[in-house]
């Protein structure tokens, strides 16, 4: 699922590349890579196996440099068109981010080095308290800010889902995402 997930990807981002004025649609000819990149629940399997070792930090970053851009363009391309178009798309990418920020938030103690990590403990000099109690505050930024966007998320997709700007299909995937990830 993985290499098939990143060659996804970077097929996707090869067309996107080709094609830069519109995203390609999940349903147009060709769009396979797209379906299969974009969809929210393919992301989770491969985030799930990510934040468990299924792969490498190498690969773990070329997935979320290759996504990170992908989703802006479909983010973009659904406000560009005052969410007439690319409401799947769109529905898709929040799905994403709540898997993405699911699956590594439990990790993040892990990802991140903790402060005995981030202070060096063979200088001779004590380490001032200043410098421990920052890298303890950054620790603790990181956290609060991926749960803090992970909310932010929610409350806006549940907002959406609670409007009449989705049509009726759209409106149930973001329902089914918005109920796997509160």
């Amino acid at each position: 699922m993985l290499n098939q997930y990143l060659f996804a990807l970077r097929a996707a981002e090869k067309r996107q590349i080709a094609y830069p004025d519109e995203p390609l649609w999940l349903r147009d000819e060709g769009g396979r890579s797209v379906d299969t990149a974009l969809n929210a629940d393919n992301a989770a399997m491969v985030f799930y196996g990510l934040s468990h070792g299924a792969g490498n930090d190498k690969v773990t970053n070329e997935i979320l440099s290759l996504l990170s851009p992908m989703l802006q363009r479909y983010e973009a391309a659904y406000e560009k068109s005052q969410g007439k178009w690319y409401q799947e798309e769109y529905v898709e990418t929040i799905g994403v981010q709540l898997a993405m920020l699911s699956a590594f938030q439990p990790r993040l103690s892990n990802l991140l080095p903790g402060t005995g990590r981030m202070i060096p403990t063979g200088v001779a000099a004590p380490t001032p308290p200043s410098v421990s109690d920052n890298a303890r505050q950054l620790l603790q930024f990181q956290k609060t800010s991926q749960d803090e966007a992970k909310q932010s998320i929610l409350l806006k997709a549940g907002d959406l889902a609670r409007s009449e700007r989705l049509k009726a299909p759209a409106k149930e995937r973001l329902q089914v995402l918005l109920a796997r990830y509160r």
